[in-house]
């Protein structure tokens, strides 16, 4: 890379701090390492699809971590894997389409819903073989359920629209 370019690629790293802050901290909140973030933050910024050689040069990470995570980035369809004609090396670039960004927040949060459903359902059962002091959370637990169950079924309504559509 010649002073031009990386004094160029300096200044796009560093006008898109924000961009990966928010993508580490994003795969934070989701229980994900901050590395994931900061890889879809690099792929989002790069300029043509990135291969894992220089994710890994640029990161300095190991070749297993930036592996296992754009394998993940690409399961969850934030990155798509793509080959160049006459390139062996896969190389990623981030997914851009609304409609699939959408549709992938939007089937984290059924799955969130999901599980906090089932948590109530199995803590509800505790509460009631249990004893009388816990049975005030039976009333909380009932309310908290149906509005999970409405968040859920709302998701399910919005999901399947922009599936078909």
């Amino acid at each position: 890379m010649d002073t031009e370019n990386a004094k160029a690629y300096a200044s796009i790293k560093d006008i898109g701090r924000h961009i990966i802050n928010a993508y580490t901290q994003w795969a934070r909140i989701r229980g994900y390492s901050g590395s994931v973030g900061l890889l879809r933050g690099l792929t989002v910024l790069a300029k043509e699809p990135v291969s894992l050689d220089e994710l890994i040069q640029e990161t300095g990470y190991s070749k297993s971590t930036v592996s296992t995570s754009m394998n993940l980035l690409e399961n969850l369809r934030l990155v798509e894997r793509v080959v160049v004609p006459g390139d062996k090396m896969h190389r990623y670039k981030p997914i851009t389409d609304s409609e699939i960004i959408r549709i992938n927040m939007l089937d984290l949060i059924e799955k969130e819903i999901q599980l906090v459903i089932e948590a109530l359902d199995r803590t509800e059962k505790e509460v009631l073989a249990g004893g009388a002091e816990a049975r005030y959370l039976l009333e909380r637990f009932a309310s908290l359920e149906q509005s999970y169950k409405q968040c859920n079924k709302q998701c399910k309504k919005t999901i399947d629209f922009l599936k078909s559509g």
